[in-house]
């Protein structure tokens, strides 16, 4: 009787475990829509004390921060930014935007 009990008690632990879906540590906590220039990006997360960044879009053109440093994690996108603007649209519109800055439209962050 005491083998059916454990054996019951294994397939019941079994069941549990496989029912967790897996999460990979990227759930999406939060969406925040902004219009925030990017050369006051920087002063506008310290403001709003705003961690754990994943993803920064500006306009339709999203990429994940690459790195914890909020300064050099924003150098990486604004380099990837102006280049797809350079491939995109033109090149006099990526030194524009990249003299005058760009609009951050949302940041996305995990918890």
């Amino acid at each position: 009787m005491k083998k059916y009990v454990f054996l019951f008690g294994f397939i019941m632990l079994a069941l549990l475990v496989l029912s967790i879906k897996p999460s990979y540590g990227l759930e999406l906590t939060s969406e925040k829509e902004v219009r925030i220039n990017s050369q006051n990006f920087l002063e506008y997360i310290e403001k709003e004390k705003i961690t754990n960044i994943s993803k920064i879009c500006a306009n339709s053109f999203c990429d994940y921060m690459r790195s914890t440093n909020p300064k050099k994690a924003l150098n990486i996108f604004t380099e990837k930014y102006l280049d797809y603007i350079e491939k995109n649209i033109s090149e006099e519109a990526a030194i524009e935007m990249y003299v005058k800055g760009f609009f951050i439209t949302k940041i996305e962050t995990l918890n």
